[in-house]
């Protein structure tokens, strides 16, 4: 609120002491014209002096010497009278003075310029004459009269604007010996409450000190406990998918064992010669010859899958154990290697794969690195358009503390639901037309995370895929800077 009033006060000490200020250069520009405009007066009057006394000289002498200041001085009388005319208006002089002043002047010019002509052709005395005749004197009297007229005006004028600018200068005073006291009391209050402030922010950052403190030790905690949760998690997937492979062989072994059963009935069958024309005897030919393998192929086909499903959460599981080794990778070399490992499906599929130069150097966990690569390159050549050639572009670059890795390619996209689903653990979509478990962008997501990142997908379906892997460009410094 303090700061508001005082904004609003200064605010008007500005326009005050501006308003003055400009009164009081105006009256003081006002007086200072009036002042020049009595000289340019005074400058005409002698003028018009100068040239009566040049005649004056050639008229005694009848040296042409003295037309010099005469010519002189009678231009300068012409242009001065025209040039101070509109001027004197300003003064109050009435336009009637004005002309008259003109008019007179004129009329000394030429009577000047009359007695020096009859100088020239001869006729001194007639020149002479002219003079005596006391029209020129009558002349210069009534123009020093018009003169003096004007310079009292311009006197007054000049006086009234100096006597305007010490009472302008007076009140510019007072705005300013008030605005100081005003700045004085806002100046006062602004220290009062730049204390008060200071008191509240130190009291603040104390209680934020103390709340920093608390936050860290929360933070230290939940991260320790996150970390055991991580730990125990991983271990959770280890000894549950330990548990599950033991029942698992033992199905597999009951399996082997009911296979061998029907292998019996079926030899017993072939000795007693069972007739499949008896309804008895058909049943239990359909039962060993057909249902009985038929039974025994499912069981063995999701025995498989399951085992697999338990191999991937195991290197899963793995994976999140094993400390990662950071080294000097070279990108360009390592997506090569891994193309080199697909060339055989590469290859077969007729795809075509472009790399672009100048991929980043990271240091980072070389093994990581190829199962993330490998994964979405499999995933390129496993999902391609059979209706186009096959295309996956490969390129990365720098960003900041991060290095990305694009993987880009042609196949036939993934519907916009799904595509934050296909990093879920177990989660595929679109037609089921490929072997799969659903693990590897699970798996992809994981890694990335670990090395310092993450990873994201743009799909369109029917227009292709773009997977986008970041990952720290120093690992180790990110893992001193997490511990700091």
């Amino acid at each position: 609120m303090i700061l508001a009033v005082g904004a609003i006060i200064l605010f008007g000490i500005v326009l005050s002491a501006f308003y003055v200020a400009q009164r009081a250069a105006d009256e003081a520009d006002n007086a200072v014209a009036a002042n020049r405009l009595n000289i340019r007066v005074l400058r005409l009057l002698n003028a018009a002096q100068g040239a009566e006394t040049g005649q004056r000289g050639y008229l005694l002498t009848g040296e042409e010497r003295y037309l010099q200041p005469y010519t002189a001085s009678s231009a300068t009388v012409t242009s001065e009278a025209d040039a101070i005319g509109p001027l004197l208006l300003t003064l109050g002089v009435p336009q009637a003075s004005v002309d008259e002043l003109r008019n007179v002047l004129t009329q000394k010019l030429e009577e000047m310029q009359r007695t020096i002509e009859l100088r020239k052709s001869g006729d001194a005395a007639a020149a002479v004459a002219l003079v005596k005749t006391g029209r020129g004197l009558a002349l210069m009297d009534e123009v020093r009269d018009l003169m003096d007229d004007i310079q009292q005006r311009g006197i007054q004028n000049s006086t009234g604007h100096v006597a305007a600018l010490r009472s302008t200068t007076g009140w510019l005073s007072v705005v300013i010996a008030v605005s100081a006291a005003l700045l004085a009391l806002l100046a006062g209050g602004a220290v009062k409450l730049v204390y008060d402030h200071a008191a509240e922010l130190e009291a603040a950052q104390r209680q934020l000190s103390r709340a920093n403190e608390t936050l860290e030790e929360m933070v230290d905690l939940r991260t320790q406990s996150l970390r055991r949760a991580n730990t125990e998690l991983q271990t959770y997937a280890y000894i549950v998918s330990h548990d599950l492979r033991a029942p698992l062989v033992n199905i597999m072994g009951f399996t082997e064992e009911l296979d061998r059963a029907a292998a019996i009935f079926r030899s017993y069958l072939t000795r007693t010669r069972a007739d499949p024309s008896k309804p008895d005897d058909k049943t239990v030919v359909e039962a060993v010859e057909t249902d009985i393998p038929e039974a025994l192929g499912f069981i063995r086909a999701s025995m498989r899958r399951m085992d697999n499903l338990i191999n991937q959460v195991l290197i899963m599981a793995r994976a999140g154990n094993r400390e990662l080794q950071a080294e000097r990778i070279r990108l360009s070399e390592l997506v090569e290697e891994c193309c080199t490992t697909l060339k055989h499906r590469i290859d077969e599929r007729g795809v075509s794969i472009d790399v672009a130069g100048g991929l980043p150097e990271v240091h980072s966990d070389r093994a990581a690195l190829q199962q993330i690569v490998a994964n979405l390159l499999d995933n390129a050549i496993k999902y391609l358009d059979p209706s186009r050639v096959g295309m996956i572009a490969i390129k990365g670059w720098r960003a900041g503390t991060h290095a990305i890795l694009e993987v880009r390619d042609n196949g036939r996209g993934i519907a916009p639901g799904d595509q934050e689903r296909i990093f879920e653990l177990f989660r595929r979509s679109g037609r089921q037309d490929q072997p799969g478990d659903g693990v590897g962008l699970a798996h992809v997501r994981a890694l990335t995370r670990r090395l310092g990142g993450d990873v994201t997908v743009r799909s369109a379906l029917g227009e292709g895929t773009t997977f986008q892997v970041a990952i720290a460009v120093d690992l180790t410094r990110m893992k001193k800077d997490e511990m700091a």
